[in-house]
């Protein structure tokens, strides 16, 4: 019977662990891009504002993906996309499974949701190196990931308690802010306001995700929330609301600093911010050439 019981508790462990980690893992993933994307949108606006001033005057305009100045011949974005993924479906495949049956349906939704954000992984390293891919598709299937998970969790809440449907609700404000933001950014890539919503909306989803494991799942240990009391869920309501002054205040310390290096340390980066708007401009002037040329046709 002792035995019979620790099985119980042990199973019951890793199936709230391996639920926590469907929670943390994605988490995690949203939350180191956003932190990158905010580095680099902010350095790359900098350097555009320095360089306005000169004869290398260019247009500002954002991306779907940036690059690593120490990585510049490889689309490192792209492949932390892959790795991440890869990773990510690994562990919810693990955990998904009991006692040699895969159970635990929700893991397979996580999958279906990380499978999305791989295609624009591939997406990026295919446009990386060719121009075989219609442009802005990296935005698309950016955006598509985004509206399928916020697809995926509108349909993940049946029988489940007042409180689980809440923190998902919120959870899928964010993420359709998301897909909205990536699509306003693609048709305004001049404006960095677009861009600053997506990592915004990025980062607080990332936030988010670890604060809904922890709260649904909570380790050993942790006090249980009240699933159905009132009072607990208007808590939570603020809590949510804390998650993006706390996003809106690490963008800015995070765009400080990378707005600082650029503008003090910004030699080598002029480079790479010429090299990438070499081939942004380039693009731009074929693309109106072309349109001229339909004109005159």
């Amino acid at each position: 019977t002792v035995q019979l019981k620790f099985s119980i508790i042990h199973t019951e462990y890793k199936r709230d662990m391996g639920t926590l980690l469907g929670h943390v893992l994605p988490g995690t993933f949203f939350i180191g891009f956003s932190f990158w994307w905010t580095w680099a949108i902010f350095q790359r606006y900098t350097l555009w504002h320095k360089k306005k001033q000169t004869k290398h005057s260019m247009c500002y305009r954002n991306s779907a993906s940036y690059h690593c100045f120490f990585f510049q011949n490889l689309p490192i974005e792209g492949i932390v996309k892959l790795m991440a993924i890869t990773i990510g479906i690994l562990g919810e495949t693990i955990t998904g499974f009991e006692n040699g049956q895969f159970v635990h349906y929700g893991n397979a939704q996580h999958i279906t949701m990380f499978f999305f954000f791989g295609l624009n992984g591939i997406v990026d390293i295919i446009m990386f190196y060719t121009n075989f891919l219609p442009k802005k598709l990296d935005y698309l299937t950016a955006s598509l990931g985004f509206a399928v998970e916020a697809f995926l969790f509108a349909n993940h809440l049946h029988g489940r308690s007042s409180m689980d449907k809440q923190v998902h609700y919120y959870l899928n404000y964010a993420v359709m802010a998301c897909a909205i933001s990536t699509l306003a950014e693609m048709r305004y890539q001049k404006s960095i306001i677009p861009s600053i919503c997506r990592v915004l909306f990025t980062m607080v989803q990332g936030f988010w995700f670890y604060t809904v494991g922890f709260i649904l799942y909570p380790p050993n240990g942790w006090a249980p929330w009240n699933q159905e009391d009132h009072d607990q869920m208007m808590n939570i309501t603020t809590l949510y609301c804390w998650h993006y002054i706390l996003a809106i205040i690490c963008v800015i310390i995070i765009g400080s600093i990378s707005s600082f290096f650029a503008q003090e340390c910004g030699l080598k980066e002029d480079n790479l911010l010429l090299v990438e708007y070499g081939r942004v401009n380039n693009e731009e002037s074929s693309s109106d050439d072309e349109g001229r040329t339909s004109l005159r046709k």
